[in-house]
């Protein structure tokens, strides 16, 4: 399948085409390509796919004569590009649903053996009715053999239903059965263009116009397709529409309040009401929100307007089966679905939005009432929740009913059956394939879309922050095994259901004339239609010593962007500065405070014990010493807020982990991420086991321009609150010693020690070479990260560690070229290349290799996992410029960003050859003799208390 990462460089490289289209047009017209070539090359010179296509793009481009044509080409070229990742995107689809159908009539087959084997010894006519219940159900949900086509020959199967067809004419061979590798590679397709989905909408929104868009338009074609996957998915329109929102801003939202207060969180603007809104967001914006007002209208309703076919090429129609050809009247979901659609994915937005609400909120309310103030703000989002529940998803999360927070449905009043109506978690683990938690006895394992059953208000703490209030948050949720395209995920109990939205239009289609007396319609109780049911002034917190007035507020600036970016990585100033008199006399200073900084940290480190007292009585070590500084491990408290819960007896249930953020733009971290994520895939596949870097992704989620959700990490501490909670704490490498043991340990010969001491519950831990091993591995992969992406503000609270003694770095909102204010200071500055501070050096041991140092492994591993980014490293600037047009909103920066990237992954000489051997072995002791790192975490040290 055509991979969305090739689209993307390949878009990427036609639009900086169009950009240069001057200097393209002066290239000199060669009609024939082929001889370009130059003879004397030799052939065995390996050249990259990319490379190759795009020597032959410019070959392509050339062969035309300067003028229109050239120009027309190569919106051609990019056309075609959005022609392929629809094929790709449909097919995979195709084999997912085949997939889907194939499973549920296995699941319909089973069922009806059970009741067949149940019936042969007497009729029973309960068993009987059921039986022609699911006989009822199988005729009426799955695929018409007529429309069943054979996928070898680019036929896409059209899901609908049909009232005729009979148990025996469904065969498994009618259905083509994927295979699991086709099943695998079309799950990774659809999850690689999720993940893309940021990239995707800024090209969207920043590309260069077509030159003749009444011929060709590659950028509505692109468009189109991103607003069909809204309708199709609708949690891909919710994340798209969380985008845009931070793109366009929410000023707008403020005019249609009154829509909000009857559960409208998709907001659909009129054609009149629009020069209101661009008078509040600015002309500017217009194009981002008209892409917003689109992708609301198919996220809410599952409606978008038809695709003009004549655009495309002639034979080559990916939407035409992308999306069979409706009439207009089919083209709608039914009134009782799209309304039910509406008002749950809105309702999913709400209550996002109502969490990031309360990290704002609480800003302006003292320190000391904070907690309790946080703890009746989320009974409340409770108590919306329950209400939801009880009335059947009638009354939405932001309809306001004057009740307090322990106030009507209680928790008594919920029903098992009532927990299908509460709204779903948007947020997807990346850690691990589910959620933690669960049942272990049962072992149940549904999958899908999470249901958010309650939030567990006594676990909930806000975080140390200096500006704002981020707060974390666990969620108690419930598997549903159904995916995001399932309109059962909100549509139960709605007439005329099928499995996804194709089966609703076509039973739409099947029954449009058949009169529906118990269609649903969106009703509120009575009791909520009283005038002051919808209060005008602000809504009061109880337990708030002061209530908040929104009002606007200076953009919270982080930094500015360095335009010599050698500044940081200059191993010698000479070549950067002229010397002179004084600044010989300031770097003498310099040198001298860091020194004495230096001296003053291992004097100061080192606690005195009076001699009568033995240090092995005053100190914990091995779990004793873990327990205390991490905790309560994150499975046993799991299981412990489980067996607490009224709901842990839920089928499914699970336990969502993750912060709130709110009042900073998290795209950059959620960008940060997703580059990990991609190496992180890339050790696993290019580096053998014994050398491959370790790194712990997990999701960053953008919800506006100014909130996201962050998932939790678990069992991890930064290295500030280790260094804290450890009694007695001298060193980090003391630390590991007490916690793992002493080098040359063996687990086994501990584990029968405990055993022997009566002890044999507690859980193996890793030797001191294991935990030292992990530490390795991971400082290689972040260190990696921070040099190609010039992550700083990498002071010790910004760094974790887990029981496995795992390194993993947070908080990346300072990057490629961002710096934190303190850090401009010359003496302050992060000069590294990446953090590798001397504590980080003793716990791998130095440079002996008799003394069991790990120096030498970690440069061998770095320049392995360097190799390894260098040859994905157009895969990486992709992410970068995409990314960063937006965000810069500025073309020629975002490609002086990506180019900064390209020049740092540059390979200095073949892999293994001395010169990139050499280049490492700069880097490296650039990181480890830099006073800036020592010095900066001095600053922080002195102004925020982080050790």
């Amino acid at each position: 399948m055509f991979d969305v990462t090739n689209f993307l460089m390949r878009w990427l490289f036609l639009c900086n085409l169009v950009r240069d289209v001057a200097e393209i047009q002066t290239l000199p017209y060669n009609p024939q390509p082929t001889q370009l070539q130059n003879a004397d090359v030799a052939v065995s010179t390996p050249v990259s796919c990319e490379e190759e296509w795009r020597d032959n793009c410019l070959r392509g481009i050339l062969s035309y004569p300067p003028g229109q044509q050239r120009l027309l080409v190569m919106d051609a070229m990019r056309t075609e590009l959005v022609n392929k990742l629809a094929v790709s995107l449909r097919q995979a689809d195709q084999i997912l649903e085949n997939y889907e159908a194939s499973r549920r009539r296995k699941n319909q087959q089973s069922i009806m053996d059970q009741i067949d084997a149940a019936t042969e010894d007497g009729e029973d006519p309960f068993l009987d009715a059921d039986l022609e219940i699911l006989k009822d159900f199988e005729t009426n949900s799955f695929f018409d053999e007529e429309t069943i086509q054979d996928p070898v020959d680019n036929q896409q199967a059209v899901l609908v239903i049909s009232n005729n067809s009979t148990d025996s004419e469904f065969t498994d061979e009618t259905l083509m059965v994927p295979s699991p590798e086709e099943v695998e590679d079309a799950q990774k397709t659809t999850r690689v263009v999720r993940d893309y989905l940021p990239q995707l909408v800024s090209v969207v929104l920043r590309s260069p116009p077509a030159f003749e868009p009444h011929l060709i338009n590659p950028i509505e074609k692109l468009r189109q397709l991103i607003i069909h996957r809204c309708m199709d998915d609708a949690n891909w329109g919710v994340d798209m529409c969380w985008l845009l929102e931070a793109e366009v801003g929410r000023a707008w939202k403020q005019l249609f309040e009154h829509r909000q207060q009857t559960g409208r969180r998709l907001i659909v603007v009129l054609p009149a009401e629009k020069a209101a809104v661009l008078a509040k967001i600015g002309t500017e914006k217009r194009e981002a929100f008209d892409l917003l007002q689109d992708a609301e209208q198919a996220t809410a309703y599952g409606y978008t307007m038809d695709m003009d076919e004549t655009l495309y090429y002639q034979g080559y129609q990916p939407y035409t089966n992308y999306h069979p050809k409706r009439s207009n009247s089919q083209s709608r979901l039914p009134s009782s679905l799209s309304l039910r659609r509406c008002s749950h994915f809105g309702d999913t937005m709400h209550f996002i939005d109502r969490l990031t609400k309360i990290s704002m909120d609480l800003r302006h309310v003292p320190a000391i009432h904070r907690h309790a103030c946080l703890q009746d703000m989320l009974e409340e989002m409770n108590r919306r929740i329950r209400r939801r529940m009880v009335t059947r998803g009638d009354v939405s999360l932001d309809v306001e009913d004057n009740r307090g927070p322990y106030e009507w449905p209680q928790l008594n009043e919920i029903s098992s059956d009532l927990l299908q109506f509460s709204v779903h978690l948007p947020l997807d683990p990346r850690q691990h394939a589910q959620w933690p938690g669960g049942d272990k006895k049962t072992k149940t394992n549904k999958g899908g879309v999470v249901r958010v059953l309650n939030i567990v208000v006594d676990e909930s703490r806000i975080l140390s922050s200096r500006e704002r209030c981020p707060f974390l948050l666990h969620v108690e949720v419930a598997e549903t095994g159904l995916s995001g395209t399932d309109s059962r995920l909100y549509a139960t109990g709605a007439p005329g259901l099928g499995a996804t939205v194709a089966e609703a239009l076509s039973l739409s289609a099947n029954r449009a004339k058949e009169k529906r007396s118990n269609a649903a319609t969106y009703q509120i109780p009575s009791e909520l239609l009283e005038s002051t049911a919808f209060p005008t002034e602000p809504e009061s917190t109880a337990g708030c010593a002061t209530t908040y007035h929104p009002s606007k507020e200076p953009d919270l600036v982080r930094g500015g962007h360095f335009s010599d970016e050698s500044v940081f990585y200059a191993h010698n100033p000479d070549e950067l500065w002229s010397s002179n008199g004084w600044d010989d006399v300031r770097q003498s200073e310099y040198e001298q405070l860091h020194e004495q900084l230096y001296v003053q940290q291992q004097q100061g480190a080192a606690p005195q014990y009076p001699a009568d007292v033995s240090r092995e009585v005053t100190v914990s070590t091995r779990e004793a010493l873990l327990d205390k500084v991490f905790g309560q491990p994150w499975a046993e408290k799991c299981e412990e807020i489980r067996q607490a819960s009224p709901f842990g007896k839920t089928e499914g249930w699970r336990l969502a982990s993750f912060i709130i953020k709110a009042g900073e733009d998290i795209r950059r971290e959620a960008l940060v991420m997703q580059i990990i994520s991609k190496l992180n895939e890339w050790f696993q596949t290019d580096i053998p086991e014994g050398d491959r870097p370790h790194m712990r992704p997990y999701t960053i989620m953008c919800v506006g321009g100014d909130a996201g959700l962050v998932e939790c990490l678990a069992d991890a501490k930064s290295i500030d609150e280790v260094k804290k909670k450890t009694d007695g704490f001298e060193s980090l490498r003391d630390y590991f010693i007490r916690a793992y043991g002493p080098p040359t340990t063996h687990s086994m010969q501990y584990a029968n020690a405990k055993a022997a001491a009566g002890d044999p519950k507690g859980k193996l831990l890793p030797t001191f070479e294991e935990a030292q091993d992990n530490f390795l591995r991971s400082l290689v992969g972040y260190s990696l990260v921070c040099y190609i992406l010039q992550i700083k503000d990498r002071h010790n609270a910004n760094i974790l560690l887990d029981r496995e003694g795992n390194v993993m770095h947070i908080d990346f909102g300072f990057v490629l070229g961002d710096t934190p204010k303190m850090g401009k200071v010359p003496i302050f500055s992060e000069r590294a290349p990446f953090k590798l501070s001397q504590e980080f050096w003793d716990v791998l041991g130095g440079w002996n290799l008799n003394q069991g140092g790990l120096g030498v492994r970690f440069c061998l591993m770095f320049e392995q996992a360097f190799a390894c980014a260098s040859a994905h490293t157009e895969e990486i600037v992709s992410l970068v410029e995409a990314t960063m047009l937006t965000l810069t909103q500025s073309p020629r920066q975002a490609r002086l960003l990506a180019n900064g990237v390209r020049s740092r992954l540059r390979m200095r000489g073949p892999a293994g050859s001395t010169a990139q051997k050499q280049f490492i072995m700069e880097l490296v002791n650039a990181a480890l003799t830099s006073w800036g790192t020592s010095t900066y975490d001095w600053l922080q040290r002195n102004m925020n208390g982080y050790q």
